[in-house]
């Protein structure tokens, strides 16, 4: 099957699937989600692979969701003047869940490499893999709550534990690779350079170490790894996540309260373009969380 937003390869025991949208910063829009989901039930049914590599082509793993398409066909948002909008609004939220989870729940080891932005919905993309692998310069985040918008990502307090969710979460402040593996977010940061041999060591470990027991050890570790996950309470948290989302998405669509006022990212956007909005969204929090920047290459 060929995709248009995503590449696959596949070399002996390892997948490789790339985000391809380098234009975009590899923005996640709809058009890309399906083809990852159907990217992968190809690597899922492959009996070669035992790890999958998710990496980013161009200058970022991804940027987060394609803001630059809500609204338009490329993303189609629930219509609040449908009487139908709750219902559009909650199924929505469920299924993008269920895409996270798929993930998460992946029957092979998956291993997000980071570099460049990794925000929002790509850092949800990175949090549902197995491990991550990001350079030291590597900018994550999760811009959303700046617009008033309660994170949909359940995996927060599982990865970094409650203080530093709330750090993050409250603010909508950006970590650079250091200090988001210094706080457990990341397995290794390493130098830009070293990126790819350091995949290469790690993934052809784990490969190795998999291949021991096979699919057979690989289903069973994931399968009980996730029943203890799940009665620790994360499948609950993964659907309260999603409801405390669609609720401050109607309460606050795409707004949020700055001592400069009310901000609606879209109607900036409308009339002013992407980068112009984005600027303003956050422009009230440099003074507090001045973002780290990712070197140019």
């Amino acid at each position: 099957m060929k995709y248009q937003n995503v590449l696959l390869e596949i070399e002996g025991k390892i997948a490789t699937i790339t985000l391809n949208r380098p234009e975009k910063l590899n923005a996640i829009n709809d058009a890309m989600l399906r083809e990852l989901g159907a990217v992968l039930d190809e690597v899922r049914r492959d009996r070669d692979s035992l790890v999958v590599i998710i990496k980013g082509a161009g200058r970022s793993f991804s940027a987060g969701q394609d803001l630059s398409g809500v609204g338009s066909d490329e993303v189609m948002p629930p219509n609040p003047r449908s009487k139908a909008y709750l219902y559009d609004m909650f199924s929505t939220a469920m299924q993008n869940q269920w895409r996270w989870q798929s993930i998460f729940e992946f029957p092979k080891i998956t291993v997000a490499q980071v570099h460049g932005y990794c925000l929002g919905a790509g850092l949800d993309l990175a949090m549902a893999c197995r491990a991550i692998i990001a350079t030291e310069d590597a900018v994550l985040g999760d811009p959303s709550v700046r617009m008033g918008l309660a994170s949909p990502n359940p995996l927060w307090t599982f990865r970094v534990g409650l203080k530093k969710t709330k750090e993050l979460l409250l603010t909508g402040k950006y970590i650079d690779g250091k200090e988001a593996e210094r706080i457990g977010l990341v397995m290794k940061a390493v130098p830009a350079d070293k990126l790819e041999e350091e995949m290469s060591s790690i993934t052809e470990g784990f490969a190795k170490s998999a291949g021991i027991g096979g699919f057979d050890q690989l289903a069973d570790f994931w399968s009980f790894s996730m029943a203890a996950l799940d009665l620790a309470g994360l499948a609950a948290a993964r659907r309260l996540a999603g409801n405390a989302y669609v609720l401050s998405a109607i309460q606050r669509p795409g707004r949020s309260i700055t001592d400069r006022g009310e901000f609606n990212l879209y109607d900036v956007r409308d009339k002013k373009g992407l980068k112009a909005a984005i600027e303003e969204r956050d422009a009230p929090f440099k003074e507090y969380f001045p973002p780290p920047q990712p070197k140019k290459r």
